[in-house]
Protein backbone atom coordinates (compact mmCIF):
# COMPACT_ATOMS: atom_id res chain seq x y z
CA UNK A 1 0.00 0.00 0.00
CA UNK A 2 1.55 3.27 -1.11
CA UNK A 3 0.35 5.42 2.15
CA UNK A 4 2.36 2.92 4.35
CA UNK A 5 5.28 3.40 2.09
CA UNK A 6 5.05 6.94 2.39
CA UNK A 7 4.07 7.08 6.43
CA UNK A 8 7.41 5.13 6.71
CA UNK A 9 9.57 7.38 4.44
CA UNK A 10 7.93 10.07 7.14
CA UNK A 11 9.66 8.37 10.10
CA UNK A 12 6.39 6.10 10.89
CA UNK A 13 6.65 2.43 12.10
CA UNK A 14 4.84 -0.19 10.81
CA UNK A 15 2.28 0.15 13.71
CA UNK A 16 2.33 3.82 13.95
CA UNK A 17 1.25 3.82 10.09
CA UNK A 18 -1.40 1.37 10.27
CA UNK A 19 -3.16 2.76 13.15
CA UNK A 20 -2.40 6.23 11.54
CA UNK A 21 -4.46 4.84 8.68
CA UNK A 22 -6.90 3.66 10.37
CA UNK A 23 -7.34 6.66 12.23
CA UNK A 24 -7.55 8.89 8.67
CA UNK A 25 -10.13 6.12 7.09
CA UNK A 26 -12.97 6.02 10.28
CA UNK A 27 -12.24 9.27 12.12
CA UNK A 28 -12.69 10.28 15.57
CA UNK A 29 -12.23 6.34 16.75
CA UNK A 30 -12.03 4.07 19.95
CA UNK A 31 -9.43 1.79 20.34
CA UNK A 32 -11.64 -1.14 19.89
CA UNK A 33 -12.44 0.56 15.77
CA UNK A 34 -8.49 1.35 15.22
CA UNK A 35 -8.15 -2.66 16.31
CA UNK A 36 -10.57 -3.79 13.91
CA UNK A 37 -9.70 -1.32 10.94
CA UNK A 38 -5.83 -1.77 11.31
CA UNK A 39 -5.71 -5.62 12.31
CA UNK A 40 -3.05 -4.48 14.96
CA UNK A 41 -3.28 -6.27 18.78
CA UNK A 42 -5.22 -4.47 20.75
CA UNK A 43 -2.27 -4.30 23.17
CA UNK A 44 0.13 -2.63 20.90
CA UNK A 45 -2.77 -0.26 19.64
CA UNK A 46 -2.93 1.16 23.33
CA UNK A 47 1.01 1.66 23.07
CA UNK A 48 1.06 3.09 19.63
CA UNK A 49 -1.71 5.78 20.16
CA UNK A 50 0.15 7.05 23.10
CA UNK A 51 3.16 7.57 20.95
CA UNK A 52 1.21 9.32 17.83
CA UNK A 53 -0.05 11.78 20.53
CA UNK A 54 3.69 12.38 22.27
CA UNK A 55 4.54 13.26 18.76
CA UNK A 56 1.37 15.22 18.08
CA UNK A 57 0.34 13.18 14.91
CA UNK A 58 -3.14 12.52 17.11
CA UNK A 59 -4.99 13.64 20.17
CA UNK A 60 -7.61 11.72 22.85
CA UNK A 61 -10.64 12.99 23.17
CA UNK A 62 -12.30 13.17 26.53
CA UNK A 63 -15.34 10.37 25.60
CA UNK A 64 -15.89 7.52 27.40
CA UNK A 65 -14.39 4.89 25.85
CA UNK A 66 -11.85 7.27 24.90
CA UNK A 67 -11.55 8.21 21.28
CA UNK A 68 -8.84 9.62 19.20
CA UNK A 69 -8.43 11.22 16.10
CA UNK A 70 -6.05 13.14 14.05
CA UNK A 71 -4.21 16.43 14.69
CA UNK A 72 -3.04 18.77 12.09
CA UNK A 73 -2.98 16.71 9.19
CA UNK A 74 -0.72 19.31 7.11
CA UNK A 75 2.28 18.51 9.30
CA UNK A 76 2.57 16.07 7.63
CA UNK A 77 3.37 18.62 4.03
CA UNK A 78 5.56 20.18 6.61
CA UNK A 79 7.31 16.65 7.67
CA UNK A 80 7.91 15.67 3.82
CA UNK A 81 9.28 19.44 3.41
CA UNK A 82 12.05 18.84 5.49
CA UNK A 83 12.51 15.33 4.47
CA UNK A 84 13.22 17.01 0.96
CA UNK A 85 15.16 20.13 1.90
CA UNK A 86 17.12 17.40 4.16
CA UNK A 87 17.89 15.51 0.65
CA UNK A 88 18.81 18.43 -0.85
CA UNK A 89 21.17 19.70 1.72
CA UNK A 90 22.58 16.13 1.05
CA UNK A 91 22.95 16.16 -2.41
CA UNK A 92 24.86 19.54 -2.71
CA UNK A 93 27.32 17.85 0.70
CA UNK A 94 28.00 14.87 -2.07
CA UNK A 95 28.33 16.80 -5.16
CA UNK A 96 31.02 18.87 -3.40
CA UNK A 97 33.32 16.81 -1.69
CA UNK A 98 36.74 17.77 0.32
CA UNK A 99 38.75 15.47 -1.28
CA UNK A 100 38.56 15.79 -4.93
CA UNK A 101 41.81 14.20 -5.61
CA UNK A 102 40.35 11.14 -7.04
CA UNK A 103 37.44 11.08 -9.48
CA UNK A 104 35.28 8.17 -11.35
CA UNK A 105 35.96 9.34 -15.22
CA UNK A 106 33.82 6.33 -16.51
CA UNK A 107 31.34 3.96 -15.31
CA UNK A 108 28.45 1.68 -16.90
CA UNK A 109 24.69 2.12 -17.27
CA UNK A 110 22.85 -0.99 -18.02
CA UNK A 111 19.48 -1.14 -19.22
CA UNK A 112 17.45 1.09 -21.99
CA UNK A 113 15.02 2.67 -19.53
CA UNK A 114 17.95 3.26 -17.11
CA UNK A 115 20.15 5.16 -20.03
CA UNK A 116 17.11 7.62 -20.92
CA UNK A 117 16.24 8.50 -18.06
CA UNK A 118 20.12 9.31 -17.37
CA UNK A 119 20.01 11.06 -20.73
CA UNK A 120 16.65 13.28 -19.98
CA UNK A 121 18.45 14.13 -16.47
CA UNK A 122 21.98 15.32 -18.00
CA UNK A 123 19.76 17.44 -20.65
CA UNK A 124 18.49 19.48 -17.99
CA UNK A 125 21.62 20.55 -16.85
CA UNK A 126 23.28 21.02 -19.99
CA UNK A 127 23.95 24.83 -20.72
CA UNK A 128 25.44 25.09 -23.97
CA UNK A 129 25.50 22.43 -26.34
CA UNK A 130 24.24 18.64 -27.00
CA UNK A 131 25.19 16.97 -30.16
CA UNK A 132 23.82 13.10 -29.73
CA UNK A 133 23.30 10.29 -32.59
CA UNK A 134 20.06 8.52 -32.27
CA UNK A 135 17.71 6.45 -34.33
CA UNK A 136 14.74 8.37 -32.83
CA UNK A 137 12.64 5.78 -33.53
CA UNK A 138 10.23 6.27 -30.27
CA UNK A 139 8.11 9.44 -29.48
CA UNK A 140 9.49 9.95 -25.48
CA UNK A 141 6.88 13.11 -25.18
CA UNK A 142 9.42 14.23 -21.54
CA UNK A 143 12.47 14.21 -24.01
CA UNK A 144 10.80 16.24 -26.36
CA UNK A 145 9.91 19.15 -24.43
CA UNK A 146 12.86 19.09 -22.19
CA UNK A 147 14.72 19.67 -25.45
CA UNK A 148 11.85 22.55 -26.68
CA UNK A 149 12.96 24.38 -23.45
CA UNK A 150 16.71 23.41 -23.57
CA UNK A 151 16.68 25.33 -27.36
CA UNK A 152 14.56 28.14 -25.82
CA UNK A 153 17.14 28.81 -23.41
CA UNK A 154 20.13 28.86 -26.27
CA UNK A 155 21.36 25.44 -26.08
CA UNK A 156 22.69 24.28 -29.42
CA UNK A 157 20.90 20.57 -30.09
CA UNK A 158 22.54 18.78 -33.51
CA UNK A 159 21.58 15.22 -34.11
CA UNK A 160 22.30 12.51 -36.60
CA UNK A 161 19.66 9.92 -37.36
CA UNK A 162 18.71 6.84 -39.07
CA UNK A 163 16.49 7.29 -41.53
CA UNK A 164 12.89 5.12 -42.18
CA UNK A 165 9.86 5.99 -44.08
CA UNK A 166 7.90 4.66 -41.45
CA UNK A 167 9.19 6.75 -38.75
CA UNK A 168 7.99 9.91 -40.46
CA UNK A 169 5.83 11.54 -37.28
CA UNK A 170 8.28 10.88 -34.95
CA UNK A 171 11.09 12.70 -36.67
CA UNK A 172 8.32 15.39 -36.99
CA UNK A 173 8.03 15.35 -33.25
CA UNK A 174 11.63 16.00 -33.20
CA UNK A 175 12.25 18.36 -35.41
CA UNK A 176 9.17 20.82 -33.29
CA UNK A 177 11.73 21.22 -30.64
CA UNK A 178 13.86 23.18 -32.90
CA UNK A 179 17.05 20.89 -32.85
CA UNK A 180 19.27 20.35 -36.17
CA UNK A 181 18.71 17.01 -37.68
CA UNK A 182 20.81 15.50 -40.25
CA UNK A 183 20.45 11.71 -41.73
CA UNK A 184 23.45 9.03 -41.22
CA UNK A 185 25.86 8.97 -44.20
CA UNK A 186 25.62 5.46 -44.35
CA UNK A 187 28.07 4.82 -47.35
CA UNK A 188 30.82 6.94 -46.04
CA UNK A 189 30.30 6.24 -42.24
CA UNK A 190 29.15 1.89 -42.42
CA UNK A 191 25.88 0.59 -41.83
CA UNK A 192 25.73 0.97 -38.03
CA UNK A 193 25.20 4.56 -36.38
CA UNK A 194 27.37 4.61 -33.25
CA UNK A 195 25.11 5.58 -30.18
CA UNK A 196 27.24 8.86 -29.07
CA UNK A 197 26.15 11.83 -26.85
CA UNK A 198 28.19 14.83 -26.25
CA UNK A 199 27.40 17.24 -23.39
CA UNK A 200 29.08 20.90 -23.11
CA UNK A 201 31.89 19.17 -24.79
CA UNK A 202 33.10 17.72 -21.39
CA UNK A 203 30.97 14.71 -20.73
CA UNK A 204 29.55 12.10 -23.71
CA UNK A 205 28.38 8.58 -23.66
CA UNK A 206 28.99 5.61 -25.86
CA UNK A 207 26.06 3.15 -25.97
CA UNK A 208 26.14 -1.04 -27.07
CA UNK A 209 22.58 -1.55 -28.25
CA UNK A 210 20.58 -3.42 -31.00
CA UNK A 211 21.80 -4.84 -33.62
CA UNK A 212 25.08 -5.84 -31.10
CA UNK A 213 22.72 -6.42 -28.34
CA UNK A 214 19.37 -8.23 -28.57
CA UNK A 215 17.42 -7.88 -25.30
CA UNK A 216 16.89 -3.53 -24.52
CA UNK A 217 17.76 -4.96 -20.69
CA UNK A 218 21.28 -5.99 -21.51
CA UNK A 219 22.02 -2.61 -23.02
CA UNK A 220 25.48 -1.24 -22.33
CA UNK A 221 26.03 2.77 -21.80
CA UNK A 222 29.65 3.92 -21.19
CA UNK A 223 29.27 7.43 -19.15
CA UNK A 224 32.44 9.38 -19.06
CA UNK A 225 33.58 12.73 -17.40
CA UNK A 226 36.96 12.74 -19.22
CA UNK A 227 36.65 15.66 -21.02
CA UNK A 228 39.82 14.06 -23.56
CA UNK A 229 37.43 11.38 -24.30
CA UNK A 230 34.58 13.65 -24.62
CA UNK A 231 36.65 16.08 -26.87
CA UNK A 232 37.54 13.01 -29.04
CA UNK A 233 34.05 12.20 -30.12
CA UNK A 234 32.75 15.53 -30.72
CA UNK A 235 35.80 15.37 -33.21
CA UNK A 236 34.07 12.29 -35.00
CA UNK A 237 30.19 13.46 -34.33
CA UNK A 238 31.50 16.82 -36.17
CA UNK A 239 33.02 14.96 -39.04
CA UNK A 240 29.80 13.10 -39.30
CA UNK A 241 27.45 15.96 -39.44
CA UNK A 242 29.67 17.33 -42.67
CA UNK A 243 28.85 14.64 -44.17
CA UNK A 244 25.22 13.98 -43.89
CA UNK A 245 22.30 15.78 -45.08
CA UNK A 246 19.80 17.76 -43.65
CA UNK A 247 16.56 16.01 -42.34
CA UNK A 248 13.51 17.32 -44.82
CA UNK A 249 9.95 15.86 -44.55
CA UNK A 250 8.44 18.05 -47.30
CA UNK A 251 8.04 15.76 -49.57
CA UNK A 252 7.00 13.12 -47.66
CA UNK A 253 4.68 15.07 -45.43
CA UNK A 254 3.47 16.56 -49.27
CA UNK A 255 4.39 20.38 -47.21
CA UNK A 256 6.10 23.40 -48.76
Amino acid sequence: MEELKLLRKLGFTEYESRAYLALARLGPSSIKEVVIESKLPRNKVYEVLEKLEQKNKVISLPFSPKKYKITSPESLKEDADDISKSVDSILKIIENPRKEEFKDLFWVIKGKKAIEDKLFEKDKSTEKEILSCNNLSKVLYKNIREMEKMVKRGVKVKMICTFDKNKIGSYKEWLSTGAEIRVFNHKKFGPILPRISIFDNSIARLTLGKPEVKNEEDYITIWTESKAFSQMLRKHFMNMWKDSKPLKLNKYLNTK
